[in-house]
């Protein structure tokens, strides 16, 4: 929420009455008066529009700077209520590190100068970058807001702006003649002339999902983890065969091959001597076999499976 500069007649008559009542009716055990008030809040917000030329500028100058920089913005009111355009871009003399911007004032007030009445009475916009750190004002930044503000008529208003290379912004418009303070939250930035997207990327982002995928508890990978025999293999129910394992190939060799009788073994659990046919392997002990009915055959990936599975061997 925007905030008050000034206090109005009425609202400072107001706090002086209840600080006279706090005044006196306490006790003051500690020779101490506390009297906290929240300033009121004011529901407006602001636009700050740029050029195409001045945001190209402004820009220009966060992204190929590699120290802070500053820079004035030549500001103006709009038409339109609590709305600002910010028409072109100058740098002033300064020295900089990576964390601080300098001036020397004789040589910033000799710039100023130079500049004719019209560009000069417009200066209403400082800005600076913070380069790869967080755009919070630093105790250096709050004192030049108040050096500036200090410097203003009443029906004059100031913009201060801080950006670094991650389009991260701070944004404070201090509009005396209208007695309000807009912050970041309460200002929109944008470009004259360019429709403003944000509506349009609200709605993509409602529109546009990332996809999830759940693989049963085997992992959380690109691919899924079916190991045969564990519940995650299919069976081919019109050959009335075992469970094929879903990492068997998907594309046949087209080849026959002779079917396999193999060893008997014996079943631990019947006591039987029993073949890969006793368990329901489809073409086991038949003499030809294509190996397209399973996906591989007894040459592929189903090998490896019976052996695992039931101890055969070839």
């Amino acid at each position: 929420m925007s905030k008050l500069i000034k206090l109005p007649q009425d609202i400072l008559d107001q706090y002086t009455k209840e600080f006279y009542e706090t005044l006196r009716s306490g006790k003051f055990s500690d020779g101490k008066v506390n009297f906290t008030k929240t300033l009121g809040t004011v529901d407006r917000k602001a636009t700050v529009l740029f050029t195409k030329m001045a945001w190209e500028k402004m820009q220009l100058l966060v992204k190929e700077f590699d120290k802070e920089v500053a820079w004035h913005g030549i500001a103006e009111r709009c038409e339109e209520k609590d709305t600002y355009l910010i028409s072109d871009i100058l740098v002033y003399p300064q020295e900089v590190t990576g964390s601080t911007v300098t001036t020397d004032q004789s040589k910033y007030e000799n710039w100023l100068m130079s500049h004719d009445d019209e560009v000069f009475n417009n200066i209403r916009m400082q800005g600076h970058s913070h380069v790869n750190m967080a755009v919070n004002p630093s105790s250096v930044d709050l004192s030049l807001y108040e050096r500036i503000l200090d410097q203003l008529s009443s029906d004059m208003f100031y913009i201060f702006m801080i950006w670094n290379k991650r389009g991260e912004k701070t944004v404070k418009i201090y509009d005396l003649r209208e007695n309000i303070l807009f912050e970041t939250a309460d200002v929109t930035v944008t470009i004259k002339g360019m429709e403003d997207m944000t509506e349009f990327l609200e709605e993509a982002k409602e529109l546009v999902v990332t996809k999830t995928y759940n693989y049963g508890g085997y992992g959380t990978g690109a691919h899924p983890y079916h190991y045969p025999g564990y519940g995650a293999a299919k069976r081919d129910e019109s050959k009335g065969g075992a469970s094929l394992g879903k990492h068997q190939p998907l594309v046949s060799t087209g080849k026959k091959s002779k079917g396999r009788k193999g060893k008997r073994k014996k079943d631990k659990s019947t006591g039987k001597q029993m073949s890969m046919a006793d368990y329901g392997y489809p073409g086991c002990g038949d003499d030809d076999y294509d190996d397209t009915d399973i996906h591989g055959g007894v040459n592929g990936y189903n090998d490896e499976y019976w052996r695992r599975q039931y101890g055969f061997d070839y």
